[in-house]
Order: structure tokens, then C-alpha cells, then sequence
């Protein structure tokens, strides 16, 4: 399977997953420093178009640098505040951004997928295009997909908690109040 298409078989994966979610889940925040569902979602909206951007920029335009770091102010802003985002426009547009970048990749030849230039991030130096579309598209779209669904189990492991600890709290009172 071509990468452009593996890229649209996790993204579509992804939203269908989401799709099904319960509503308070999507902004649930496991612990401090985790992204919810919605941060995740938010992430992939704004990477997806960047990094396409990027693999089309190497191919194109080798002389020139390019990348990011984490603290790159788009990557940032797009995963500020966003439990006010409404689910369906994120999922909406995730679903165009990735269909758009399997197009754009599809135009690719093998000789422009392994054009290499240097990134402005120091960790990766030198790379071709293909190591962006690997890497930074597919490979980063499925660790995101498996950090749903770690929040969906953490989630699930939290409410059955929650109930156990009622179903307990029950059972007290009811021995309480049999002795």
C-alpha cells in the first residue's frame, strides 16, 4: 500500500473510531499533561497540511530548509483551547486535509520522494522527502491513533472505578445498616 493511501486508511480509521466515541470522552483529559481526544484530533487537523507542505517544499525546493520544532507557534495554537472546537467541523476537516495530502503525495515520482534536504529541526538533519511522508504524515498519524485509543481505555478504566467505588460505598452502608 502506497503511503498517501496509508496515510487515508489510518485517518479514515481514526474518524470512524471518534465518531463513536461518547461526547465526554472527546474533551476528557486523563492527567495532567495528556491531551484529550480533541487535542489530538486538533494536532492532527493542522499537521497533516504542514507536513504535506513540507514533503512538496523538499521535492521542490531542496536548497531550502525544512521542519519545525515543538514549539512552533501554528502547531501550538492549534492545540490551545480546544474543548470550544465543535467535533464534526474537526473531523470534517481532518477528513479533506488527508484526502487533499493523498492527492498532492499521489503526484510524487520516486525520484521527487527521495530528493533530500536539511531540516531546520537539528534532529533530523538530512532527509528525503519520503522520510516526511513516513514519519511525520503516517507513522505520526498512528501514534496519534494509538493515544486515542489509550485515552478510550484509560476512560473505560476510570468509570468502571468510579462505579466499583459507588458499588462499595453501597454495600457499606447496607452492612451498616443490617448489623
Amino acid at each position: 500500500m502506497s503511503s498517501a493511501l496509508r496515510l487515508q486508511a489510518l485517518t479514515d480509521e481514526m474518524l470512524d473510531e471518534v465518531a463513536r466515541l461518547p461526547p465526554e470522552l472527546i474533551t476528557w483529559i486523563p492527567a495532567e499533561g495528556v491531551w484529550s481526544v480533541m487535542d489530538i484530533l486538533c494536532h492532527v487537523r493542522e499537521f497533516v497540511p504542514f507536513w504535506t507542505d513540507e514533503t512538496l517544499r523538499i521535492a521542490q525546493r531542496p536548497h531550502e530548509q525544512w521542519g519545525r520544532d515543538h514549539t512552533d507557534a501554528r502547531r501550538l495554537a492549534a492545540v490551545a483551547n480546544t474543548a470550544t472546537h465543535k467535533l464534526e467541523e474537526v473531523l470534517a476537516d481532518i477528513r479533506q486535509a488527508a484526502r487533499r495530502s493523498a492527492d498532492r503525495l499521489n503526484g510524487l515520482s520516486d525520484a521527487d520522494l527521495a530528493v533530500e534536504a536539511t531540516s531546520s529541526n537539528p534532529r533530523w538533519g538530512v532527509k528525503p522527502a519520503s522520510f516526511v511522508v513516513d514519519q511525520l504524515l503516517v507513522q505520526h498519524v498512528e501514534k496519534h491513533l494509538g493515544q486515542i485509543r489509550r485515552n478510550v481505555a484509560q476512560f473505560a478504566e476510570a468509570r468502571a472505578r468510579k462505579r466499583s467505588g459507588r458499588l462499595r460505598a453501597r454495600h457499606s452502608l447496607l452492612r451498616r445498616g443490617l448489623e
